[in-house]
């Protein structure tokens, strides 16, 4: 199930927020219709102003037909063709994600590994997670309404290290959140608009202080402004400006004490593919750059790399592989 706002989080810590990445949905589209099977980048350091000849290859991304990654391999720096990790995907007929591995190196020590099941309507039922070290089992339940009323996450013995209960009234819903032994030790508020969007969100601790505050503007679906505040104090707000098709083109923030910058720039071509974007790194007067070079086709070629706190330059080199 696809949504902008999810609850589902097992840890303390608010976790509400699930938004897209700039030109993430164009990419895969542009995967998917131009029938690749792999994607390989070369990294390539600049020297005297050009890119050298001689790259390495960072990562490998071979997709499906869907456009969707089934495996990522990403590989030692220095080490020409020394693999650091694997990643690997499988998807139902709906696109939804049904398993997702980590592995570490060329011998495949698992890292993580995750198996989902989902019940006919899309919602996500049971999840199985292993660690490196320990196993557990999440089991989610929901009312006749779809929403989900109970997140229960046990040992493979069905001992209980958590549990999450959901009770809805009108636009509010409220969490509560018990250990092992079924004592409360926290709880979360979240109140929704009129068109389901999240609008506020509160993370108790156990003695009722609270910890956590977020709040959210929407408009027309589309986030336009966010602000936290830990234990009471104000963190940030940040607000977000769309173009007519809904491509997220800056995001400004405002920090305590006053002071406000643009944090992140983002630039798009006549057919909506991310062309540039721009982030502060430590010194919002210098910003790291990203510049997106693509065929004819919407295929990416390159990206020209500038990281602005270290001065740095560096160029992606992309490779591909087609289907038949």
């Amino acid at each position: 199930m696809k949504q902008y706002i999810t609850l589902l989080s097992l840890f303390l810590t608010i976790n509400v927020l699930s938004a897209q990445v700039p030109g993430e949905l164009k990419w895969k589209e542009n995967i998917s219709k131009n029938h690749i099977s792999l994607q390989t980048q070369w990294n390539h350091k600049y020297e005297k102003g050009k890119p050298k000849k001689d790259g390495y290859r960072n990562f490998s991304k071979t997709y499906d037909r869907n456009g969707n990654i089934i495996e990522e391999i990403y590989y030692q720096s220095g080490k020409q063709g020394s693999i650091d990790q694997k990643l690997s995907y499988k998807y139902d007929k709906k696109e939804n994600k049904i398993e997702y591995i980590n592995t570490k190196g060329a011998e495949g020590k698992i890292l993580f590994k995750q198996s989902i099941t989902y019940d006919n309507s899309g919602n996500k039922i049971r999840e199985e997670r292993y660690n490196g070290s320990d196993d557990e089992i999440i089991k989610y339940n929901y009312d006749s309404k779809n929403r989900i009323i109970e997140i229960i996450r046990t040992d493979v013995n069905g001992n209980v290290a958590q549990k999450r209960n959901f009770i809805y009234s009108n636009n509010l819903s409220t969490i509560t959140i018990l250990d092992g032994n079924n004592k409360a030790i926290g709880k979360i508020i979240n109140k929704y608009d009129s068109e389901q969007n999240l609008i506020e969100a509160t993370e108790y601790e156990a003695d009722g202080k609270i910890k956590e505050q977020f709040y959210y503007t929407f408009q027309n679906k589309l986030l336009k402004e966010k602000t936290k505040y830990i234990f009471e104090n104000f963190n940030y707000t940040e607000t977000y400006k769309h173009d007519t098709k809904g491509n997220l083109l800056e995001v400004n923030r405002e920090q305590p004490k006053g002071s406000s910058f643009l944090s992140s720039i983002y630039t798009y071509d006549s057919k909506g593919n991310l062309i540039e974007e721009q982030w502060y790194d430590d010194d919002p007067t210098d910003y790291s750059k990203k510049t997106y070079i693509y065929s004819s086709k919407g295929v990416l070629e390159k990206v020209e790399v500038y990281y602005a706190a270290y001065k740095y330059k560096m160029q992606y080199r992309y490779e591909y592989k087609y289907f038949r």
